[in-house]
């Protein structure tokens, strides 16, 4: 399962990786244009993994936390 930022981003990415592919196919696209993309594509890649990791963070404090809360409400 995954977030409406997740599909997103990784629509975002397929897209961008797709176009890279064209233009490295291609005789008529600059450098330029093929760097511009790499590095389009490394910053959504950095985006989501850093969604993930901080997904993942927030989840296991959340956890974390409710279980203290049970410990303190006992008391």
């Amino acid at each position: 399962m995954s977030s409406e930022y997740e599909y997103n981003v990784s629509k975002i990415l397929t897209e961008k990786t797709r176009k890279l592919n064209e233009l490295q196919n291609s005789n008529k696209s600059s450098a330029y244009e093929k760097e511009f993309l790499k590095m389009e594509i490394e910053t959504l890649e950095s985006l989501y993994d850093n969604y993930n990791m901080g997904l993942n963070y927030f989840r296991r404090a959340k956890g974390g936390r409710n279980g203290l809360r049970e410990l303190r409400d006992k008391d």
